[in-house]
């Protein structure tokens, strides 16, 4: 057993003074006042919370510091529709970009494929940390990645093959759907196509559609309409054109990263003004990196930035923890409570602040990273 004696400790919902935490690998075992209990070892945070989740992430897919080719698993550019791909099929654990984020406290990512495909296949939850990808994994397959967007319009018009227009783009994603409802209805002959589409038009499954500007985001809206998906918008850079129609579907909004140079159109709106807005307006919404465009390590800097335009403190670090650990289904690891998954990350100072450094980190109750030991 050990203990954990935080000066503040936001436990998922709310800031809270003067906390002793004891865990140990099972779990977390007693949140609240001191107690006379033998332990191992006792730490001390300035400020403690639950490991921070990045909810749309390349990471392990595109590594850092290698080349276009090797390392690079990202995007499977050769055909627009790729339901049937994984994740978990292209991860390198050993990316430099793993130890990395869990210095910078996320000790979780939703790593989905590219978006350069229509339909760029399934995701997997994972630990930015373990021996292997079979020791990380939490969920696979997890999560279906559409991309609404100019990306697969860019990628396919070089090959002179669809899509080549939005309208193309919106035909393919309907037309694998259509088929996966006809196939469910008559299954003579197996697909590997079909079949992966099944989570998301059963609901067993979220829908994460890639979208930036405000008519792709009512495009993917109105597709989950018509199949009756459990989606979540990706980046949403101009979701507050359309906050009305997200609002009333109730779909969270998987926004960022804030922290983007604007080279395409699609990205002129981008400011962290819009997710202020769109959480003001009552949508839920989580931050994320994008992990390589932003790298996952900073991602508790665009909290900071959430908070400079009015956001209350802990809501906007619920964008980074319970508020993705719910979307991701793993509720356990977004909150720290009597019962709660032992991922804990403890700071020297407030975690959105530059200054304010990662002293530990301690993921399955064992500690995945110390400020005063080497990397």
């Amino acid at each position: 057993m050990y203990k954990i004696i935080a000066d503040k400790l936001f436990n998922g919902e709310k800031t809270l003074e003067d906390r002793v935490i004891l865990f140990d690998e099972r779990g977390i075992h007693h949140v609240g006042s001191d107690v006379k209990e033998m332990v191992k070892e006792t730490f001390r945070a300035k400020f403690l919370t639950p490991g921070f989740i990045d909810l749309i992430s390349g990471i392990g897919l595109k590594e850092e510091s290698l080349g276009k080719v090797e390392g690079n698993d990202l995007d499977e550019a050769t055909n627009p529709q790729t339901p049937e791909l994984m994740a978990l099929d292209g991860i390198n654990p050993y990316d430099e970009a793993f130890p990395k984020a869990v210095r910078g406290g996320v000790t979780k990512s939703l790593v989905l494929p590219g978006i350069s495909n229509s339909i760029g296949g399934r995701g997997s939850v994972i630990f930015n940390f373990g021996n292997n990808i079979l020791e990380m994994l939490i969920k696979s397959p997890f999560g279906m990645r559409f991309s609404v967007n100019t990306e697969p319009k860019e990628t396919y018009m070089k090959q002179k093959k669809m899509p080549v227009t939005r309208m193309g783009n919106a035909y393919l994603i309907r037309d694998a759907l259509f088929k996966a409802q006809e196939y469910k209805k008559n299954k003579k002959k197996f697909s590997l196509f079909e079949e992966s589409l099944q989570g998301v038009l059963d609901k067993k499954d979220k829908a994460f559609f890639s979208s930036f500007r405000a008519d792709d985001i009512t495009t993917s809206l109105r597709i989950s309409d018509e199949f009756k998906l459990d989606t979540v918008i990706a980046h949403g850079f101009e979701g507050d054109l359309v906050i009305d129609e997200i609002k009333k579907r109730n779909v969270p909004v998987a926004f960022g990263p804030i922290i983007l140079a604007k080279e395409t159109p699609e990205l002129r709106h981008l400011s962290v003004q819009v997710p202020a807005k769109l959480i003001e307006g009552g949508v839920t919404v989580a931050l994320v990196s994008g992990h390589p465009y932003y790298p996952a390590e900073f991602l508790r800097l665009q909290v900071g930035l959430l908070i400079r335009e009015g956001v209350e403190r802990d809501r906007a670090l619920k964008t980074i923890t319970s508020v993705p650990a719910t979307i991701l289904g793993v509720e356990e690891f977004g909150r720290v409570k009597e019962g709660s998954k032992c991922d804990l990350v403890l700071f020297n100072g407030v975690p959105w602040e530059t200054k304010s450094q990662v002293e530990k980190v301690f993921i399955k109750g064992k500690e995945a990273y110390s400020r005063r030991l080497p990397m």
